[in-house]
């Protein structure tokens, strides 16, 4: 989930009525600094903005939008966060503390942009976000959600595709029924729109199966295939071909496959060979949903 983080102060005064003009002045003068004072108190205490926590989401949100941020949206983004905090009862250090990783994903974003790694990194913030219950109706999700808008969503097991999500899908289906290398092509928007209706309805119908963890990931793997072939043995790219089928039906032999596909470390991606036999587990009773998957492709990108 995305860190979030807020802070509050506050400062009183007491003030006294004066009979001389003299004094009254010099009252009434203090009584004016005294009273800038609490409405800058005051801001901070409803959402004002900390440089610290302005700074690092200025360069997060930027990095993830590809684009500068107007100030009406850092203003908004600022506020979000520090009033998500002061509700959690998190002081200034509290915030900057939860601030420290923006720059680590902005970061991440900026120079491995295009990547594997980066379209998982995308998706986990986005999903981790997509259903906090603390971040609807928010300027933060609605940025998030810009670049890449949400398509599917499964909330029995709180999964999601994104559009590049779908488009991947349908890459894939074209790449499955060939026998030539990768290659990338473009998705109408009417096809979007179809392809993703089929899948909601699959998802989320009275009878609905729930998502493989696999079409969550079609961005970053249809990127990582496109990326690592050409460095792929013979093997591994029939692994590739029959993993791209049936998904977890058919796990890499070498949990590292995942790491270079999905742009994971050996740890992250050891853990995701296992969720692999989980879903398995779980989708016993679903074998060729893959299948079921891409045989409704054909008809809906025609």
């Amino acid at each position: 989930m995305l860190l979030r983080a807020m802070y509050i102060s506050s400062n009183g005064f007491k003030s006294r009525k004066h009979r001389f003009l003299p004094a009254c002045c010099g009252s009434l003068a203090l009584a004016c600094l005294l009273l800038m004072a609490a409405f800058v108190s005051c801001k901070s205490a409803t959402g004002a903005s900390d440089p610290v926590v302005e700074r690092e989401q200025k360069e997060f949100y930027e990095a993830w939008l590809r684009r500068g941020l107007r100030d009406d949206e850092l203003r908004k983004v600022t506020d979000e966060f520090i009033a998500l905090y002061i509700k959690k009862g998190k002081d200034r250090a509290g915030i900057h503390e939860a601030t420290k990783p923006f720059l680590e994903y902005a970061k991440i974003l900026r120079e491995q942009d295009g990547t594997p790694g980066a379209v998982t990194l995308r998706h986990n913030l986005l999903r981790a976000n997509y259903f906090d219950s603390d971040m609807q109706n928010t300027t933060e999700l609605r940025l998030l959600t810009e670049p890449d808008p949400v398509r599917v969503v499964d909330p029995k097991c709180n999964r999601l595709m994104t559009e590049t999500d779908v488009i991947a899908l349908v890459n894939l289906s074209i790449f499955t029924k060939s026998k030539g290398e990768p290659h990338h092509q473009e998705v109408s928007n009417e096809a979007i729109d179809r392809v993703s209706s089929k899948l909601n309805h699959m998802f989320n119908g009275s009878k609905g199966d729930r998502m493989p963890r696999f079409l969550t990931e079609m961005a970053s793997f249809w990127t990582g295939v496109r990326q690592e072939w050409p460095r792929l043995s013979d093997d591994e790219k029939r692994q590739v071909r029959s993993y791209s089928m049936v998904g977890y039906e058919a796990p890499f032999k070498d949990y590292k496959m995942y790491g270079r596909l999905l742009g994971l470390n050996q740890r992250a991606a050891f853990q995701r060979s296992m969720y692999d036999e989980q879903d398995a587990a779980v989708l016993i009773a679903k074998v060729g949903l893959m299948g079921v998957v891409y045989n409704n492709i054909p008809n809906l990108i025609r």
